[in-house]
């Protein structure tokens, strides 16, 4: 029993451990590419055009396809072999075999196989796409929270800083240095700085709320993440220009490849309704055999009778013929199938003249698909120019705005740490050295938002020049 109890506990232990494991940036990609339904989506429609394209290319073989049929005729039939009435009821069998091949479609497989193919690679470019979406989405939401969770230990900080100052305040009070009313603005600010620690506390909640969401994870399941070490000097090569930054994307983005292979595939679609108007030849052949139950065999027997068929007009003697005598029997059913047993082999050709204005309207189409794909790559690519300049002047904002609130940070705290000098020989008063203390925890604030929203920004152009998404 206690053996029994040990076990469960250590599973219980390791469960636990299991649970409060820590979630790297890494980790949350290979889960979302496991599990996201988007890109299980993509997923799919890349394997149904695997099988589009298969199918183009099975397309080329012959059509091979074999029937029977079993038929019970009441009254008037007719024979299938001599085309006579038969009066009765009967039954009759047939069977085929039957081919055929394309020899000319007016090269209508073969483009419609390179369209085939032009589909499967933009389908797995939507994957990557879909991927890649997930992947900035993920480590926009995995900053947030690294971001919520320095805002956390900003504003604990606060408080202890706080705290601090009320031991003084009382420690001042009690000597008569101060006014017993500043206790009651250091009792203040201790409620604001708590207010302060809750409100970030919500927000870290959140935003890992988000992220569980986006990962598809049970939003009870305790979660964490990985705390990366970030370097923030080696982050951004400046000396890459936005012009380069979009010349590599435009050639490597997969947004950009997919609009490429749409517009390629949409030619093949003009090629094919082109080639609607061609004539078409195609080789055939057919196996055919039957069976019907009055058919019947006619036996010639040797022996015979004469039948008097008139007389000699001179001696009125009888002119006899000659009748075989024969056997009349159900023909067999193995036997009709042999002997009904036929082949056919012939070449069609099919010229098309007129079919109520469809092919001309499916070219008409396909020439307007044509140029409303060489519009939509257009505009993919005007969209990414627009996406790769904004997010490289978006970084220069950030980093000025960083090394600006930086350098106001080092300030203010230099200016807290004089007040304090101040406030502890009784130079300054105490709700001048509550707002330099608020100043500050507002700077620093600010300046954790900086950091990870210039941090952000260049993740993104990171992703722009393909570059692995890592915070390390």
């Amino acid at each position: 029993m206690i053996k029994q109890l040990s076990i469960l506990a250590f599973i219980f232990l390791f469960l636990q451990v299991k649970s409060q494991e820590k979630w790297s940036l890494e980790r949350c990609i290979e889960y979302a590419f496991k599990n996201n339904v988007s890109i299980r989506q993509s997923e799919i429609a890349k394997k149904v055009n695997e099988n589009n394209f298969l199918q183009s290319k099975m397309n080329f073989t012959p059509t091979l396809s074999a029937d029977g049929s079993y038929n019970l005729n009441f009254g008037n039939s007719v024979n299938p072999t001599t085309y006579d009435f038969v009066q009765k009821t009967t039954n009759s069998n047939s069977f085929s075999v039957n081919g055929n091949l394309p020899l000319f479609t007016g090269l209508q497989q073969i483009n419609n196989m390179k369209k085939s193919g032009l589909d499967l690679e933009a389908s797995k470019q939507d994957l990557e796409n879909a991927k890649n979406n997930m992947v900035l989405s993920i480590a926009q939401l995995y900053l947030q929270i690294l971001q919520n969770m320095d805002l956390v230990q900003v504003a604990i900080d606060q408080k202890k800083m706080s705290e601090q100052q009320l031991q003084k305040t009382i420690a001042l009070i009690s000597a008569g240095a101060q006014p017993e009313g500043n206790r009651l603005q250091s009792d203040a600010q201790l409620a604001t700085d708590d207010l302060k620690i809750v409100n970030a506390q919500n927000a870290l909640d959140l935003s890992k709320l988000s992220l569980k969401l986006l990962l598809q994870l049970d939003p009870e399941v305790s979660f964490d993440v990985v705390i990366p070490v970030i370097n923030q000097e080696l982050m951004w090569d400046e000396s890459v220009s936005a012009a380069r930054i979009y010349g590599y994307a435009v050639t490597n983005q997969p947004s950009i490849k997919s609009a490429e292979y749409r517009l390629k595939s949409a030619g093949r679609s003009l090629a094919i309704s082109k080639g609607a108007f061609s004539p078409t030849l195609s080789l055939y052949g057919s196996l055919r055999s039957n069976y019907f139950s009055e058919s019947q065999t006619v036996k010639t027997l040797e022996t015979y009778t004469l039948q008097p068929i008139g007389f000699v007009p001179s001696s009125l003697e009888p002119v006899y013929t000659i009748l075989s005598d024969r056997e009349i029997t159900k023909t067999p059913y193995g036997a009709q199938l042999k002997n009904n047993f036929s082949q056919v082999v012939g070449v069609s050709l099919n010229l098309p003249i007129f079919s109520k204005w469809n092919r001309i309207t499916n070219l008409s189409n396909a020439k307007l698909d044509l140029i409303n794909n060489n519009l939509t790559l257009e505009a993919a690519k005007n969209k990414l120019k627009e996406d790769v300049y904004r997010a490289y002047f978006n970084a220069i904002s950030a980093k000025k705005t960083y090394e600006a609130n930086l350098k106001n940070t080092e300030s203010l705290q230099k200016s807290y740490d004089f007040a304090k000098e101040r406030f502890g020989v009784g130079s300054l008063a105490q709700i001048e050295l509550n707002i330099i203390q608020n100043n500050l925890s507002f700077a620093q604030s600010e300046l954790t938002r900086n950091k990870f929203d210039y941090l952000f920004k260049i993740k993104i152009l990171d992703f722009y020049q393909g570059k692995t998404l890592s915070l390390n």
